[in-house]
C-alpha cells in the first residue's frame, strides 16, 4: 500500500517539518511506500492531488484548515479517492478541533495507522468545494486577510486585530436564497452555512447538533438592523448559538441559489474562493473516505 503526505511548512508555528521523520516511520509500520509533497504555494496541493492523488492508498495532510481544503479540491477532482487523514498544525484548527484530532501526534498517529474511517459529506459552492464553512458579508475576510505572520506571532489573536478595522465599514449585502421550496429576501450583515459546531476558534451552541453525513448544512442569516444593532446579533450568536432568536435565523438546507445585487466574496472553510453575483450551493452526501477515531464516528456521523 501507499501513502503521500502533503505537508505546509508555512502553517502554525512551522513545526511540523521537524516531525517529519517521525511521522513517515509510523506509517510504514502499515505502508510500503510513503511520499512527502511540500507544499511551497497556495493550490498546489490541489494540482498535486488531481494529478497524482488516485495512485494512493491513503493521502496525510499535515497543516492548516486551509491546507485540508485545498486536498479535499483535489480528492474531488479524481475518480479514485484514497482515504483521507489530516494532522491540524495550524492557527486555529477548526476542522482539527470537530473531528477531535486536536490531541498529542502520538495518538493522531495511532488513528490514522489503525485506518478506521467513515464516509463524510462535502459541501460544492460552484466550482470549489469545502467541508464545515463558508461565509459572505462582514468579517468573513479575516481569516484570509490577516497577516501570515501575525498569525504565527500572536495564533487566533490576529483575527481579532483583523477585525477591528471592519467595524466601521457599512458592508451590508442584499440577498435573495431560493432554497428548500421557499425564498428568502432582505439585507444582511453576514450569511454562513456550517458543517460544524465551531469557526473561527469559537466553539458555537447548536439546538440539533450537526452530522458530517446527513447530506444538508445549517444556513445561518444575521439581519441587518439600525444604530449597529448588527454586530450586536452576530456577537450574540457566536456566544450563545441558536439560543439567540432575534435578528438571527438558521435553517437546515441540502441545496440553494445565492444571488446578490452586486459581487460578494465568498470564503470557504477559511479561504478566499472568488467574487460572483450568484451562486450555487449544495451538499455532496458521504462524498470521501476520512480517517477517524470509533469516538468521533459516534458522536458526529451517522
Amino acid at each position: 500500500m501507499k501513502a503521500l503526505i502533503c505537508y505546509n511548512p508555512f502553517s502554525g508555528k512551522q513545526k511540523i517539518e521537524s516531525k517529519l521523520d517521525y511521522i513517515i516511520t509510523k506509517l510504514k509500520t502499515k505502508y510500503d511506500v510513503v511520499d512527502v509533497f511540500r507544499s511551497l504555494e497556495e493550490k498546489t496541493i490541489t494540482l498535486y492531488i488531481e494529478s497524482f492523488g488516485s495512485n494512493y492508498d491513503l493521502i496525510l495532510v499535515c497543516g492548516g484548515d486551509g491546507s485540508l481544503n485545498e486536498a479535499i479540491n483535489g480528492l474531488m477532482h479524481i475518480e479514485k479517492r484514497p482515504k483521507l487523514a489530516y494532522i491540524p498544525v495550524g492557527t486555529v484548527n477548526d476542522v482539527g478541533h470537530m473531528l477531535k484530532l486536536n490531541k498529542s501526534l502520538k495518538k493522531v498517529l495511532r488513528i490514522i495507522v489503525d485506518g478506521n474511517s467513515t464516509k463524510m459529506d462535502v459541501c460544492q459552492l460552484e466550482d470549489k468545494y469545502f467541508i464545515y464553512a463558508c461565509g459572505v458579508g462582514k468579517f468573513t475576510n479575516v481569516s484570509y486577510d490577516a497577516p501570515s505572520k501575525l498569525k504565527r506571532h500572536v495564533g487566533k489573536m490576529a483575527y481579532f486585530l483583523e477585525a477591528a478595522k471592519e467595524l466601521q465599514k457599512d458592508d451590508t449585502i442584499t440577498l435573495e436564497i431560493n432554497t428548500n421550496n421557499r425564498i428568502i429576501t432582505g439585507d444582511y450583515y453576514v450569511m454562513l452555512a456550517l458543517n460544524s459546531k465551531r469557526i473561527a476558534g469559537f466553539r458555537l451552541y447548536r439546538s440539533v447538533k450537526p452530522k458530517l453525513n446527513d447530506g444538508v448544512i445549517d444556513l445561518t442569516l444575521v439581519s441587518k438592523a439600525r444604530y449597529r444593532m448588527s454586530i450586536v446579533y452576530l456577537i450574540s450568536f457566536f456566544l450563545f448559538g441558536d439560543r439567540i432568536k432575534n435578528g438571527v435565523e438558521t435553517i437546515k438546507i441540502n441545496e440553494a441559489i445565492i444571488r446578490s445585487n452586486k459581487e460578494l466574496s465568498f470564503n470557504l472553510d477559511g479561504e478566499f474562493a472568488f467574487k460572483k453575483k450568484e451562486v450555487k450551493l449544495k451538499v455532496i452526501n458521504k462524498a470521501i473516505d476520512i480517517i477517524i477515531s470509533k469516538k468521533t464516528k459516534k458522536r458526529y456521523f451517522l
